[in-house]
């Protein structure tokens, strides 16, 4: 049996799954679910469950290849026969759990490996009050040079089928047919979500840039809503077809395959440098509220 942890503050309750990436299996605000909630009859997987993190890298590295250092660097392919490296490996490890207090803190190490040639530590901190949770993930560089890093969140908002979606950003990376991204354009209307709309499924899976850095998430017959900030200007919006009934709005410090387009470091759409013995850190809050 998956162990969790559980913890509630006022309205809001959650659940966190170490052994499953540290992710966090449900958010519930007054007995809602927010995320899509973890199924414990169901497969052990961290992206089967409400939100899990993205270290060291977010989404894609093309074929798992990147030059850095002047060098050429090959790492695993570590998700099936998927072609590419994804999301890190952060998520598909145990996590361990440090206090028992209020909140929840997890932290996870990892040795320098073909899934990652450098090593690293992360720290994941999930905090509540009686409306809302905030996430905290920080990336600790072990190694003795500077390394690249990347970061993000990857929740699934429950229940899209009944759900509105209020999202903006001026920018989206336009993908090839490997799922990857090629060229940079003005968000074009089929993707605008400035003003409430329902998801449409199967319709998106892109990044997008210079991001407001909100979005919210309301399901009008239940009267909630859920407003999501984060501190990063990117955000990968993704709606799956209907039989997964998820919205996923992504908080990611870097663009899919960054380290293929920029020099690491180089802008904010660019992976950073973390020099040794540096962090990285991205913060992620939801917010829980009746709908106006």
């Amino acid at each position: 049996m998956t162990r969790l942890i559980e913890r509630t503050c006022g309205d809001v309750s959650i659940a966190v799954a170490p052994e499953l990436g540290g992710a966090l299996a449900w958010l519930r605000w007054r007995g809602h679910d927010i995320f899509r909630p973890f199924n414990p009859g169901g497969e052990k997987r961290a992206n089967l469950c409400g939100s899990y993190p993205l270290v060291p890298w977010s989404n894609r590295i093309a074929q798992g290849e990147f030059h850095f250092s002047d060098r050429r660097w090959q790492v695993a392919r570590n998700f099936g026969n998927h072609p590419h490296a994804l999301h890190g490996n952060g998520w598909q490890c145990e996590w361990q759990e440090q206090d028992r207090e209020e909140s929840v803190t997890l932290t996870l190490e990892r040795p320098a490996s073909e899934v990652w040639p450098w090593p690293w530590r992360a720290t994941q901190v999930f905090a509540l009050t009686p409306d809302s949770l905030t996430l905290t993930l920080r990336y600790h560089n072990l190694a003795d040079i500077p390394v690249p890093a990347g970061l993000g969140f990857h929740p699934f908002f429950a229940d899209a089928s009944d759900s509105e979606v209020q999202f903006s950003a001026a920018r989206v990376w336009l993908n090839d047919d490997n799922s990857l991204p090629y060229k940079e354009i003005p968000t074009p209307e089929k993707w605008d979500y400035r003003a409430f709309r329902a998801p449409v499924p199967n319709s998106v899976d892109n990044c997008f840039t210079h991001w407001c850095g909100e979005a919210i998430v309301r399901w009008p017959r239940r009267g909630i809503r859920a407003t999501l900030t984060s501190d990063v200007p990117n955000a990968v919006f993704f709606i799956p077809g209907t039989e997964r009934n998820v919205v996923a709005i992504e908080p990611v410090s870097h663009i899919n395959n960054a380290i293929n387009l920029f020099s690491p470091g180089n802008g904010e759409q660019a992976m950073d440098v973390v020099a040794p013995g540096c962090s990285l850190s991205l913060h992620m809050t939801v917010r829980m509220s009746d709908e106006k």
